[in-house]
């Protein structure tokens, strides 16, 4: 693998060794080690007959790559779903109670022959007595039957102590179903949540998650994560999040219906999933980095797909007086590039600190002296940042040149004039947090040459804005 193509390849981002990769599935801690699949397709760089991807990771930068944990069977592909510790054998699948009892859910998506016809999807289970090395599928699959929905797949499934039962999310088509379980086996339906609320266009709501997080003051709120395909904030593929309650059987929204929360800004952050069981209750997070608008003709050869950064989430109080999320890149992240990070030229840059802006200030961002993306960040009466001249890699391929260029008008929600600003700059890879993470902007990015230089210039009142630099 010493082609030019390889000059994208992240030196911190997740990659696979070769092959296509999309959506992270089957996000699980146990035992010390964090448990990354993800889709899979390790015959082609363009998307095919979906498998699970199977990496392993003692701290969420380095990664081993483990045999495929799911094939395709009868029942059809292996699409998106989750994996979950079953320490009490509540499944009954296992010989005793161990924090090594590994099960995972996931969608069988079986093609028709009828090119009218959409995909038949079902739920499945598998489950692994090895740590995760050898699955089972469950020989009663499907455990979900479909309920005549054409988009019925990526299930994220958790354990809810208050009514001792587990829950599992799902795909409705433009809205999620939420299941309850007492066995993880058996399923009932108890409520659907979204068809009148939040971002709809013409793709599903994708990979949901939910969960809960704490704010300082000791209130928690619940978070719904919806991935939608297209016609997003930016065009094409994006993130959506609510933020409400949940009794065990129903989310409700705490904001207007038609308010939308985005997580990110950019163009490539999807299908984001959190860990399950992840340590000292923190909800650690990841995100396919790339946009369906042109995901099969990015510029590699060898791999086609990365996943960003892991990133921790918390929930933060505005001076408004609504709950919003908050981002940070996960502290292994920080201590590696800090204390660990190789002294050799690997494409890594990161840069640290606050800036003090005042209305109608703006702040320049240049990664590159040469064919860079550029960041404008006004702030305004109106609270906007533009992001300009982000044509980033000029492909041959016409779809590249018609979607890849970055052209887009965001609204901040932030408040805050002193803002902490952390940028990584990865081979193949930008990722941005601001004020104090609940801005967040992901992005892929395609240079000739890559320089390790960022520019930061503009009109607003400067903090030591390099406070610590990689």
């Amino acid at each position: 693998m010493s082609s030019k193509n390889d000059l994208y390849r992240p030196a911190i981002h997740f990659s696979p060794a070769f092959g296509w990769l999309n959506d992270p599935n089957g996000l699980v801690y146990s035992e010390g080690q964090w448990h990354m699949f993800y889709q899979y397709y390790p015959m082609d760089t363009v998307w095919g007959p979906m498998h699970w991807g199977h990496a392993v990771s003692q701290n969420l930068v380095t990664w081993q790559h483990y045999p495929i944990a799911l094939a395709p069977d009868e029942l059809g592909n292996m699409f998106s779903g989750s994996a979950i510790v079953d320490k009490a054998n509540t499944s009954g699948l296992f010989e005793k109670e161990s924090e090594a009892n590994l099960v995972a859910y996931y969608t069988a998506s079986l093609p028709s022959s009828d090119t009218s016809l959409a995909d038949y999807q079902t739920q499945c289970l598998a489950y692994s007595v090895d740590q995760g090395l050898n699955w089972i599928k469950y020989e009663q699959n499907p455990i979900l039957n479909n309920p005549k929905i054409e988009c019925f797949r990526d299930p994220k499934v958790f354990w809810f102590e208050q009514a001792k039962h587990w829950v599992m999310v799902i795909t409705h088509g433009q809205s999620i179903g939420i299941y309850y379980s007492k066995n993880m086996v058996d399923w009932e339906l108890s409520s659907d949540f979204g068809a009148e609320e939040g971002h709809h266009s013409n793709g599903p709501w994708e990979c949901p998650d939910l969960f809960p997080l704490t704010a300082q003051n000791g209130v928690t709120k619940w978070i719904m994560v919806v991935g939608i395909g297209d016609g997003c904030y930016a065009p094409g593929s994006g993130t959506q999040y609510f933020i409400g309650d949940f009794d065990g059987k129903k989310f409700t929204n705490d904001g207007p219906a038609d308010k939308v929360l985005w997580m990110d800004y950019g163009r490539d952050y999807y299908a984001t999933q959190s860990w399950f069981n992840a340590p000292d209750n923190k909800r650690i997070a990841i995100s396919w980095m790339s946009n369906w608008r042109y995901a099969r003709q990015t510029e590699t050869k060898t791999f086609r797909g990365i996943m960003t950064l892991p990133r921790e989430f918390s929930l933060i109080l505005n001076e408004s007086g609504h709950y919003i999320l908050r981002q940070s890149f996960y502290e292994s992240v920080s201590y590696f590039l800090n204390e660990t990070m190789p002294n050799d030229n690997v494409g890594v840059f990161r840069v640290k600190g606050k800036v003090m802006l005042e209305i109608g200030e703006e702040i320049e961002i240049n990664l590159f002296e040469e064919d860079c993306p550029q960041f404008i960040f006004k702030r305004l009466d109106a609270k906007t940042i533009s992001i300009i001249n982000n044509r980033l890699y000029l492909g041959s391929d016409k779809v590249m040149e018609d979607e890849f260029p970055h052209n887009y008008t965001s609204n901040i929600t932030n408040e805050k004039f002193e803002n902490d600003l952390e940028i990584i700059v990865d081979k193949g890879a930008v990722e941005l947090l601001f004020a104090d993470g609940t801005f967040s902007m992901t992005q892929l990015y395609f240079p000739d040459k890559i320089e390790n230089k960022i520019q930061i210039t503009g009109s607003g009142q400067f903090l030591s804005i390099a406070e610590d630099s990689k």
